[in-house]
């Protein structure tokens, strides 16, 4: 009889304590939908700053060295990263091939490089803190210094200034347009004067083949 009373009260315990869990877990989802869907924000490209095809920048150090980063579209698109891997300094990379990967909400992005050399440095606050690279992406942001073999070489064919801004802006417009072909309209988000913002981390949305196609059309990803 005391063993079957022991039983009934750990029984009632823990159906207290899950009841408890599943109230909190409801909570926070009704606490979630009252955020407001955000929406890409405005183009700004830095002065001075290069921008590749496969959505990398690039800046010239007086050093001599090229600083690469990711510009702000693909860390819109993709809402921030919760985990960044990048290459051990030391490393010689190709321009085109792989230079990093992004890792947010089970989905995995590979970010090519903009230029070919050696990894000087990495940036390890971004490993730390992944937030910064859609906090800050040409900024504390940044993912590797790199030291190339020809300088003039490297930046030529890269974007700078006004070119810059208005590939950004055709870029960003292109992704509105592929959401309206691959998911929910509501995911283009407003139509401002500049064209239709998408809603930022509207890639995550992507079923398996459509998230392949956005690797291969806006970052540049050719094989895994």
């Amino acid at each position: 009889m005391v063993a079957i009373l022991v039983i009934l009260t750990v029984v009632a315990f823990v159906a207290i304590d899950a009841l408890r869990v599943w109230r909190k877990a409801r909570s926070l989802r009704a606490a979630g939908t009252a955020f407001p869907v955000r929406a890409f924000a405005g183009v700004r490209v830095p002065r001075g700053l290069f921008l590749g095809n496969a959505h990398g920048w690039v800046r010239l150090t007086d050093s001599g060295e090229l600083k690469v980063g990711l510009d702000e579209f693909l860390t819109q698109a993709l809402g921030g990263a919760d985990r960044v891997d990048l290459p051990e300094p030391g490393t010689r990379v190709r321009k085109g091939q792989k230079l990093a990967t992004i890792w947010r909400l089970g989905h995995t992005l590979d970010v090519v490089a903009p230029v070919s050399g050696r990894i000087v440095a990495t940036n390890d606050t971004v490993e730390c803190r992944p937030d910064v690279l859609e906090a800050d992406p040409y900024g504390s942001g940044w993912l590797a210094r790199i030291w190339p073999a020809d300088q003039a070489e490297e930046l030529h064919g890269l974007r700078i200034g006004e070119r810059a801004v208005d590939w950004l802006a055709g870029e960003i417009q292109r992704f509105a347009d592929f959401l309206s072909r691959h998911t929910s309209p509501e995911l283009v988000g407003a139509t401002l004067p500049d064209g239709a913002h998408p809603v930022i981390g509207a890639a995550l949305t992507l079923d398996e083949d459509a998230w392949k196609e956005f690797e291969r059309d806006f970052a540049g990803v050719t094989e895994r």
